[in-house]
């Protein structure tokens, strides 16, 4: 089991956010969520979780933008702790290289496509954090 491995899932889609919370629930992770970016970002530096997963396409603040400012935060706050951030998207951008330059530019760590495979999601967690699979 993968307790005391907090994960904050940010994503507008109740459905997924649902279905995260439950699937990595059942697999030991403590999860919080949150509805958009704003939020997101903020409870990332209230808590910082061990892990992020956080949606593209969201209202307010997009996920590119939130994940290169808490890269941003964790970089010039000396009291940040640093965690790794997964982009989960839908979107396909219509050239490679302009998809690769925008992941590059928001930092994340890895991005991952909508629909997903949960056992990807957690293999990523594993790879991202040090973890071992369980």
């Amino acid at each position: 089991m993968d307790q005391n491995i907090r994960i904050l899932v940010v994503d507008d889609e109740p459905d997924i956010l649902e279905t995260l919370e439950l699937s990595l629930g059942r697999r030991g992770f403590e999860v919080t969520t949150a509805i958009d970016g704003l939020e997101g970002l903020e409870k990332a530096k209230r808590l910082p979780p061990d892990f992020m997963i956080l949606d593209v396409m969201l209202p307010g603040c997009n996920g590119y933008e939130v994940s290169r400012m808490l890269k941003e935060w964790m970089d010039n706050d000396p009291e940040a702790k640093s965690f790794p951030i997964m982009l989960l998207t839908a979107r396909k951008v219509d050239s490679r290289d302009r998809e690769k330059f925008i992941a590059t530019w928001s930092r994340a760590d890895a991005c991952m496509y909508k629909p997903f495979e949960l056992n990807e999601v957690v293999s990523t967690i594993h790879e991202l954090t040090g973890l071992e699979a369980h």
